[in-house]
């Protein structure tokens, strides 16, 4: 063919462009990422991506660290001492373990919506730098009542830390978002391992007979200050939002960098995007926001119940309570492996669904196993099976429902709501685990809400599909009527997840 004839097709191409998909409103949505496929970057965007990673994600994973450092440190201070020295019983400790989710839960949806009036920087690492002192102040407890209240106020400083995921999504684009939401949050599981191997090292070296504490005051304090430090890493290091820059400058990102991670916010995001009442009932009326929320209720019961009774079930399994500390590490690290790997495997093929059952299913058979086999080997195992599915389920359903949500107090709304189901129902697991060696009643409860969780990423998986064939269908109709459907100069802050040109990732 002539170079003249490709140019003279190349030009009709954009005069057809320009007359009937041009957005009439600068912050129309009109990108739609490809669904698969190798992703080609430029150099600029290559070395912004690399500078988001070297900065963006170690904080993230630190932040998680810390906060999963305080979770599991409740439980194996409860091996070092803290019931016994303080005089609680089963009742008052399962309520300080339950308190915490209530200030956790009260104030979920405030610390979303506020990230876009306060800078993040300010909200994270304030919010650190408060449960860490919180944290130093637990070693200091002598009665239920006090330790009660940290607990409750712990869960309210660690409530406006969980929009990292939010504050990510501003940065990164939708196949982007998976991957390395799991290398930051693996740091959970190794946060888990961590506090393992901090109690069982204090429980050896740290006797009150030598340092004037407890082994168990020694646990707090220590969490405490890496709390403390990472607080002031985030309030120093942490950038804004690409779209909140002044005069597009920043200490590490150049103007143009700035300029780009502003566009690659938009094909997901729209810019200088603010808190809306009516996306907030967008979304409550949304369905996939309760589904979304009935899924993290059973994955959130089963982590909570990790994170506390884990030491535990390990040390009913024969195993003395230092070395219960130390084989609980085993787990956490078997689900430290497996969640990058899974993660970079789904954002490749642009899929998630398929991931979220799959691991689903792989902790339903943990739980079947924990209540059916007899040899410790074997209750090893599902233990092992429990954590990997149940931390993989966490990164890629958070994930999937960010990145299938759109508008962004409608985002930080739906992410609000769907944690607050596993707060509630962290609450009830905390009750559940009273029977030991085999604690029957938990896992058979934990489990029953697992299928029910697996169910409603079925049901999803489903919805989505169809959604997305019917929109295909709409503008196919639109098309053959030589009509432009109204949503084409329309943004993602006005129509939501709703767009036409919005396509679920399944």
């Amino acid at each position: 063919m002539a170079d003249s004839e490709i140019k003279r097709q190349e030009t009709d191409v954009e005069i057809e462009y320009s007359e009937s998909s041009k957005p009439v409103s600068p912050n129309a949505y009109i990108f739609q990422e490809p669904e698969d496929g190798p992703i080609h970057r430029s150099p600029l965007e290559r070395r912004l991506l690399l500078k988001q990673d070297l900065l963006l994600l170690p904080l993230a994973a630190l932040m998680y660290f810390v906060l999963y450092l305080d979770r599991n440190s409740f439980g194996n201070g409860k091996l070092l001492g803290l019931t016994t020295e303080l005089h609680l019983d089963a009742d008052q400790y399962a309520n300080c373990a339950q308190l915490f989710f209530v200030g956790y839960l009260v104030f979920m949806i405030p610390g979303n919506i506020i990230l876009r009036t306060f800078e993040p920087y300010l909200v994270f690492g304030t919010a650190i730098v408060f449960f860490g002192m919180l944290l130093c102040a637990m070693s200091a407890a002598r009665t239920y009542g006090a330790v009660l209240a940290l607990r409750i106020l712990i869960g309210v400083g660690q409530a406006f830390v969980q929009g990292i995921g939010m504050y990510q999504s501003l940065w990164y684009k939708r196949r982007e978002l998976a991957f390395r939401g799991a290398l930051y949050y693996s740091t959970a599981t190794l946060s888990g391992a961590f506090s393992g191997l901090i109690a069982y090292a204090i429980g050896h070296n740290l006797k009150k007979s030598s340092t004037g504490h407890s082994p168990w005051e020694w646990l707090f304090i220590i969490e405490g200050v890496i709390g403390i430090f990472v607080g002031i890493l985030v309030l120093v290091l942490l950038p804004s939002f690409p779209d909140k820059m002044k005069n597009g400058r920043n200490w590490l990102f150049t103007v143009e960098e700035i300029n780009l991670a502003k566009e690659r916010s938009k094909t997901f995001n729209t810019q200088d995007s603010k808190f809306e009442l009516r996306q907030v009932i967008a979304a409550v009326k949304d369905p996939k926001t309760w589904a979304f929320g009935f899924m993290n209720a059973g994955i959130g019961m089963g982590l909570s119940t990790i994170g506390i009774f884990m030491p535990s079930f390990i040390a009913d399994f024969g195993y003395s309570d230092l070395d219960a500390q130390l084989f609980s590490v085993i787990p956490y690290a078997v689900a430290f492996v497996l969640l990058p790997c899974t993660a970079f495997i789904s954002d490749k093929l642009n899929v998630k669904g398929p991931f979220i059952i799959s691991s689903l299913g792989l902790a339903c058979l943990g739980y079947i196993l924990l209540l059916t086999v007899g040899p410790t080997a074997g209750k090893i195992v599902a233990v092992c099976f429990i954590a990997s599915g149940l931390y993989t389920c966490i990164v890629l359903t958070v994930t999937w429902l960010g990145i299938n949500t759109a508008g962004f107090t409608k985002r930080g709304t739906t992410w609000g709501i769907a944690e607050i189901f596993p707060q509630v129902f962290s609450i009830m697991a905390t009750k559940l685990y009273k029977y030991p060696p085999r604690y029957i009643q938990g896992h058979s409860i934990v489990l029953g809400f697992l299928v029910f969780a697996l169910l409603n990423g079925c049901a999803l998986w489903w919805w989505m599909a169809y959604n997305n064939k019917k929109k295909d269908r709409i503008l196919e109709e639109y098309a053959a009527r030589g009509e432009r459907h109204p949503h084409l100069d329309r943004s993602l802050e006005e129509e939501f997840d709703h767009h036409i040109n919005f396509r679920y990732t399944l």
